[in-house]
């Protein structure tokens, strides 16, 4: 009864060695895709505090385009754009023109 427990522990110390390195290989693989998915994720961290930096921007943006529609409808606008690429001028006014 000896030799056969004997020669069942060479057969299971013969099928822990290829059963170990497995293991080891498995660990390795899932160790490079961990750190390959952590670098991933610190990336898109970056990408998305810079989009969302662009998202404020484009939202103070809307507000002045918001601001400036306003201001394109008002009377005071209309005026001076008249006076700028018309030349008009109200009735009193003196213009003067600078020879180039």
């Amino acid at each position: 009864m000896k030799r056969r427990r004997k020669g069942l522990k060479k057969k299971n110390s013969r099928n822990i060695f290829p059963v170990a390195m497995i293991l080891v290989v498995m660990l390795a693989i899932v160790g490079i895709h961990s750190r390959n998915l952590w670098l991933k994720q610190s990336d898109l961290k970056a990408e998305r505090a810079q989009l969302e930096q662009e998202l404020e921007q484009e939202h103070l943006r809307t507000e002045e385009l918001k601001e400036l529609r306003k201001y394109v409808q008002t009377d005071s606008y209309a005026e001076e754009v008249a006076q700028d690429k018309l030349g008009l001028v109200h009735e009193g006014e003196i213009v003067f023109e600078i020879e180039r």
